[in-house]
């Protein structure tokens, strides 16, 4: 049984919990309808971002927003190659190390139709 079943929104912008933070919330099946993350400003980097992308408990995210964190090419490639958010349509990250590869990457994924 999950422990938040009605929340759908869930922001921690600023609190610094890094990769290992995002690790954890990404292992957590707590919330299974969550619809909207917002994580910005968090030190969040590709291992976090990697984790993120291989969860398979935010089915209905259809907003994440990552904006100001240290994610590169590695964390938005293995974004791009994930088939866990198909409903995500609104993706905010600027402000991160992401380069041309990343953003290819995910500009060639077919696994975000609403994007």
């Amino acid at each position: 049984s999950s422990f938040f079943p009605k929340l759908t929104s869930l922001g921690m912008i600023g609190n610094q919990i890094g990769d290992a933070g995002m690790q954890a919330l990404a292992a957590s099946a707590f919330f299974p309808n969550l619809s909207s993350l917002r994580v910005s400003g968090n030190l969040i980097g590709d291992a976090g971002m990697q984790a993120l992308a291989a969860s398979s408990f935010f089915p209905k995210l259809t907003s994440l927003g990552m904006i100001g964190n240290q994610i590169g090419d590695a964390g938005m490639q293995a974004l791009a190659a994930s088939a866990f958010f198909p409903n995500l349509s609104s993706l905010r990250v600027s402000g991160n190390l992401i380069g041309d590869a990343g953003m290819q990457a995910l500009a060639a994924s077919s696994f975000f139709p609403k994007l």
